[in-house]
């Protein structure tokens, strides 16, 4: 059995120099024994990281370590490795080691000292998922039966503190954020939706495949209807301490709320199986919903691309991509969505991808494809798409709400919305 944290230990300190080179990266700090401040009784120190051998460290780290790193760019990782030698450099120097030396640390190093750096390597979060609790303020949505399972959980204000867990921290469940201590702006969500990840990074993937399924609920006539109501976004992070940040709100503007039930909990536990399951199918349909998540704030031009690469997300062949969504779609939407019809719509994205129209309201085949079918594309794919991922993802558990009007619809026009 391979030894990884060893190899990466020797991958990374072969990479090591104390000598500079221009194709070494050059990093100066100072280290200090474990608790102890480095300004006081430190030492500063030079190390020189070989650029090509920093990138197999963690080339080789990204395959075999812990799985959060798959998630993070080549760059990032050097990073972390490099953030990793400054942490614990203490335990490759000892008081009698020459400031200069030819070779790299790992020819320099006795075997002792080796193994304590891949003891700790193996102890960090390089091999040992790490687990914070990130909080996402919702202002659209509106939870009256919470659920909380190991992955995300959904609920009103009133629900965080049974939600969250011990943070020692006095906590404010109905103002973001949601700290006493806070002494700055404030705002109210109307519900929480918490996420337990590795990284921040991870947490916002979930974060987009929950509410991306939770974009799938509104009428397809109210999904797209947004208001100008004030919004707020942001989150905080809980781990040994508290961070946190304003930014983008997590939903669009909806005209009216979208609420969250007891109907709900059956397909929030087929999310959070899903979200568990490392089957690829259940992947595809993650990123699926992630990808119908980025479409959900987008204008109708930006729109149609982003909800094509959903349905490819789920349908979507590596060799015959086209044919396999024409094959898959029809018999979702019913014989009206011939293969002709679905054919046009993807030259229709075809020209758009591809550089024949700089949107889809300019290329030839949108006038065309209103002209034989009576309705415009982009609401058609809207339809298309929402009922696709309704019944591959959650076949008989997630259904669209009625229309918040459709009993004045009905006795307005006699037609069901």
């Amino acid at each position: 059995m391979v030894d990884h944290p060893h190899e990466i230990a020797i991958l990374l300190l072969s990479c090591m120099y104390r000598n500079r080179h221009a194709n070494r990266r050059h990093l100066s700090f100072f280290f200090n024994e474990p608790g102890l401040p480095v300004f006081i009784g430190g030492r500063a120190v030079e190390v020189n990281f070989e650029a090509a051998h920093l990138l197999r460290a963690a080339l080789y780290l990204r395959k075999h370590g812990a799985s959060h790193l798959r998630s993070l760019s080549i760059d990032a990782i050097e990073n972390r490795l490099v953030n990793f030698v400054k942490e614990q450099y203490h335990l490759l120097l000892g008081e009698n080691i020459p400031n200069i030396f030819d070779c790299s640390y790992s020819e320099h190093l006795s075997q002792d000292q080796i193994r304590a750096f891949s003891g700790s390597l193996s102890n960090s979060e390089f091999f040992i998922e790490p687990r914070l609790t990130a909080l996402f303020p919702l202002v659209t949505v509106k939870v009256l039966k919470k659920f909380d399972a190991a992955s995300f959980f959904l609920g009103a204000p009133e629900d965080l503190l049974s939600q969250v867990g011990d943070v020692n921290l006095t906590l404010t469940p109905n103002s973001f954020p949601p700290v006493e201590e806070w002494s700055g702006r404030r705002e109210a969500p109307t519900a929480w939706l918490g996420v337990r990840a590795p990284t921040l990074d991870a947490a916002r993937q979930i974060r987009a495949a929950v509410l991306g399924a939770v974009a799938l609920l509104p009428h397809h006539m109210e999904r797209y209807m947004f208001s100008g109501r004030k919004m707020f976004g942001g989150h905080v992070i809980f781990e040994q301490a508290y961070s946190l940040s304003f930014g983008e709100p997590h939903t669009p503007p909806l005209m009216t709320d979208l609420v969250i039930n007891a109907d709900d909990q059956s397909w929030l536990a087929e999310l959070a199986r899903k979200i568990a399951s490392p089957a690829t199918v259940d992947r595809k349909h993650l990123r699926a919903l992630e990808y119908y998540y980025r479409s959900w704030n987008q204008d109708a031009i930006e729109r149609f691309p982003t909800l094509f690469a959903a349905i490819d997300a789920i349908f979507g062949d590596q060799n015959l991509a086209t044919q396999a969504v024409v094959d898959a779609v029809g018999p979702q939407m019913g014989p009206e969505y011939t293969k002709d019809r679905i054919r046009l719509m993807l030259g229709l994205r075809g020209s758009v991808v591809h550089g024949g129209a700089p949107n889809v309201y300019e290329s030839s085949k949108y006038e065309k494809y209103y002209v034989e079918y009576h309705v415009d594309a982009v609401r058609d794919l809207e339809l298309i798409v929402a009922r696709c991922l309704q019944k591959l993802i959650f076949p008989e558990l997630l259904t669209e709400r009625r229309h918040t009007h459709a009993d004045l619809i009905r006795r307005r026009t006699g037609r069901e919305s």
